[in-house]
C-alpha cells in the first residue's frame, strides 16, 4: 500500500490486516499539514475539502478550505499510530471502531466530490437545538428547533413568549447556540 492512489475512492473499503481506521483530530488550520503525512508513513489519508472562490482586486482565487475543520480521516498500519500521534500537527488520534457505519459517509462524499456536484456542510439544526437568527426580520431572536419541514422550513420555538411559531427561513441566517 505504498502506491498513492488517484482517487479516494481506491481505498474507502475496510481496512487491511495490520492497518486500521483512524479519524486525526488536527491542531488548528493544521489539516493539510496531517493529509502531507502520507508521504512520510504509508498510509491512506481523506481530506474532503470545499472550493471557494474569492476576488481580490480583480483577482479570483480559488482555494480548497477543509470540508470538517479540525478532522483528517485516515488508514494507518497499526505500528504507525505512536508516530502520527506524536506529530506536532495532530491533536488527537481517534479510532474507529464500526468501520462500515463510517466509511459508508465518506464514499458517498467522495463520489459526489468525483461527480462535481457542489456540497455545503451546515451545522446540526435538529430538533431540540438552540439557535440565534442572525439575519432578516427576526434578526437577534432566541429559538428552539422543534421539527424540521424541507431544507429551508423550520419550526421554532421562540424563548420570549413561549409558543411555537412556522416559519420558512434561510438556514444561512442561523447560528447554533452551545
Amino acid at each position: 500500500m505504498t502506491d498513492q492512489p488517484l482517487s479516494p475512492l481506491d481505498f474507502l473499503h475496510p481496512a487491511p490486516e495490520g492497518w486500521q481506521w483512524v479519524v486525526f483530530h488536527s491542531k488548528p488550520r493544521c489539516e493539510k499539514k496531517i493529509a502531507s503525512l502520507q508521504r512520510l508513513r504509508p498510509a491512506k489519508i481523506f481530506l474532503p475539502c470545499l472550493e471557494r472562490i474569492h476576488n481580490y482586486d480583480g483577482r479570483t482565487r480559488t482555494n480548497h478550505i477543509p470540508m470538517f475543520t479540525g478532522y483528517v480521516f485516515g488508514m494507518i498500519q497499526k505500528q504507525d499510530r505512536r508516530w502520527f500521534q506524536q506529530n506536532p500537527n495532530v491533536a488527537n488520534v481517534i479510532e474507529v471502531v464500526h468501520e462500515t457505519s463510517f466509511l459508508h459517509p465518506l464514499r458517498t462524499i467522495a463520489l459526489a466530490q468525483q461527480a462535481g456536484l457542489a456540497l455545503e456542510v451546515y451545522p446540526d439544526f435538529s430538533p431540540g437545538r438552540k439557535v440565534e437568527i442572525i439575519g432578516g426580520p427576526m434578526k437577534g431572536l432566541e429559538a428552539e428547533v422543534t421539527e424540521i419541514k424541507g431544507k429551508k422550513t423550520l419550526w421554532i420555538r421562540l424563548d420570549l413568549i413561549q409558543q411555537s411559531v412556522a416559519m420558512e427561513i434561510d438556514i444561512s441566517y442561523l447560528k447554533l447556540l452551545n
